[in-house]
């Protein structure tokens, strides 16, 4: 791993959660379904992001892998369905 890539990646964080934010306290206007969906994918993006550089989940096998994106898949499901009950 090069230099610039833990500083990237960090940074990414740093954005994608500030949107995140910003999405959750509805500074823009969406709809509360493409809220939830845009929230679900920048945070599956997040713990990928976090998955591949710093666990370095890219040198595992297979099974590894697997196991690590079913539980982003439902840890995604947990916030959408979270972020789904908040309008009611």
């Amino acid at each position: 791993m090069n230099k610039i890539t833990p500083i990237a990646a960090w940074s990414y964080l740093v954005v994608a959660t500030l949107l995140e934010a910003a999405l959750a306290n509805k500074v823009l206007s969406l709809s509360i379904t493409y809220t939830n969906i845009a929230i679900g994918v920048l945070a599956a993006s997040q713990v990928a992001t976090v998955g591949a550089i710093y666990l370095g989940l890219k040198y595992e096998p297979r099974a590894v892998v697997g196991i690590a994106v079913a539980s982003v898949f439902f840890a995604v499901l947990a916030v959408v369905l979270a972020l789904g009950s908040l309008g009611h």
